[in-house]
């Protein structure tokens, strides 16, 4: 199996994971819950990092990328409809979440970075 299809695996397994966690009560908790922000910052970390590495073109990863982010926030949103959150709460984990979007990013694209001049200097 290919590293992309792997990838795309990981990445969907990771967005259900997030859907699911999204509409659960039992994911509800302090804001200075460790697990609960390690939690957020590895999802969106990963949902954030495999884009930029799948898609060729710059621009159309970074846009799916930065698309990440709404949709996190939506989620927090639907997760404090659901278990009852106070807003606190879903302002500390929607900046978790952009924590973690921002460290996918900047993984990413070192990786990328070191991928295109690793190809090029064997040139």
């Amino acid at each position: 199996m290919q590293l992309s299809t792997k990838l795309i695996i990981i990445w969907i397994i990771v967005f259900i994971g997030l859907v699911a966690a999204s509409f659960s009560r039992s994911t509800a908790s302090s804001a200075g819950n460790v697990f609960n922000i390690l939690f957020h910052i590895s999802i969106y970390s990963i949902l954030a990092f495999v884009p930029i590495l799948l898609f060729r073109k710059r621009i159309i990863a970074f846009m799916v990328t930065i698309s990440i982010a709404p949709i996190g926030f939506l989620f927090e949103i639907l997760h404090g409809t659901i278990t009852g959150d106070g807003f606190e709460n879903l302002n500390l984990d929607a900046f978790y979440n952009n924590i973690g979007i921002t460290i996918g990013i900047i993984v990413a694209a070192i990786i990328r970075i070191k991928l295109h001049y690793g190809n090029e200097s064997s040139i």
